[in-house]
């Protein structure tokens, strides 16, 4: 199969700056709301990596840099052979940024919208990497949002998960409050009274984000509801991206935002051209319940099992088992790296 991604990378533009962080920009591989992620380069580095630089609005915010500061800490704490390795960040540098594994390869989208819906093994393969990849983004306590086709690349070693611009902890962090709660203890003990099972402020620690930030028709139906996003509203886009590999549209059609709103919340997905093997899960997955969702981890033994694999007890032998059935399953992909852009002409002007 000859899934080519970008050929050539882009100038970068006269506001770009040419180094961040030690790193040697190269070219641009795309801009957010967010920010701008830049193809860099350093000594020592075969390749690129792929550097992420917040943009002035976003970095000019003291909760936004907090925020910034506590997902790369933990982002660097993932492993998994399905999410693009961290590699390095500076969150208090102006403007702050982010350095992962740069990875070649279309995206899902870009790859379906041109050659047809995937099949077969590579299917499975999709299915498995990125049930994989949201269970190691949960293991570390943080919930994607915004798992969709163009945020999964086809990449030779099997599918990455790219973008976690807004992705968020599952719990929020309080610097303070474990030395308010060392102060409470040692008040409580002073004045001779029983530690109460309950502590100050446990409410608001077990609170997860509430918002629908995310692309209409790729929002899980608690978000539309106004209810937190956990690990299951990852899980409920990983069934919309399976559905929408397999038959090449989106699971919930095009349209007005509120009427892909209405959609998610009322309507059944459209789950056209699913293997046998996968329409159970990717079914259950879609539920509008998230209680009735499985979790990410006993999904990912399920596909793997869809897939021939053998069944695994641990959370340790997953991400070897999803390395054996990549091997089997994930034809090769023949991706090159993209060339640095093209020099700008040389332009005569009469003096």
């Amino acid at each position: 199969m000859k899934a080519r991604g970008t050929r050539r990378l882009s100038r970068l533009l006269p506001g770009d700056p040419a180094e961040v962080g030690g790193y040697e920009l190269v070219g641009r591989v795309g801009a957010g709301g967010m920010g701008t992620v830049y193809a860099g380069t350093a000594p020592g580095i075969r390749g690129y990596l792929a550097v992420k630089v917040i943009n002035g609005a976003y970095a000019a915010t003291p909760e936004f840099r907090r925020q910034f500061a506590h997902e790369a800490r933990l982002l660097a704490r993932v492993n998994s052979p399905c999410v693009a390795r961290f590699v390095q960040a500076d969150v208090e540098a102006e403007p702050p940024w982010l350095a992962t594994e740069y990875v070649p390869g279309p995206t899902v989208r870009h790859y379906v919208e041109r050659h047809g819906p995937l099949r077969g093994g590579m299917l499975i393969g999709l299915a498995a990497g990125a049930a994989e990849a949201i269970r190691g983004v949960h293991s570390v306590g943080i919930v994607h949002r915004d798992l969709k086709p163009s945020n999964v690349v086809i990449a030779p070693s099997g599918p990455k998960i790219l973008d976690f611009g807004i992705a968020r902890p599952t719990t929020r962090e309080d610097p303070t409050r474990w030395i308010r709660l060392r102060r409470f203890r040692q008040a409580v003990r002073r004045l001779g009274l029983p530690e109460p099972e309950k502590l100050p402020g446990d409410e608001d620690r077990n609170a997860a984000p509430r918002d629908r930030v995310g692309t209409p028709g790729w929002i899980s139906p608690e978000q539309y509801r106004h209810e937190p996003a956990t690990d299951r509203s990852d899980v409920f886009l990983w069934g919309c991206l399976v559905a929408f590999a397999a038959a090449a549209h989106n699971p919930f059609g095009h349209g007005h935002p509120k009427e892909l709103a209405r959609r998610v919340l009322r309507e059944e997905p459209d789950l056209d051209r699913l293997p046998a093997e996968l329409e159970p899960l990717v079914l259950a997955a879609l539920s509008k319940d998230p209680a009735q969702r499985p979790d990410s981890t006993r999904l990912l033994r399920e596909v793997i099992a869809a897939g021939g694999g053998e069944p695994t007890s641990t959370a340790a032998a997953l991400p070897p088992a999803v390395r054996e059935l990549l091997r089997t399953h994930w034809t090769e992909v023949a991706v090159r790296l993209p060339r640095p852009p093209r020099e700008r002409p040389w332009m005569w002007s009469p003096r």
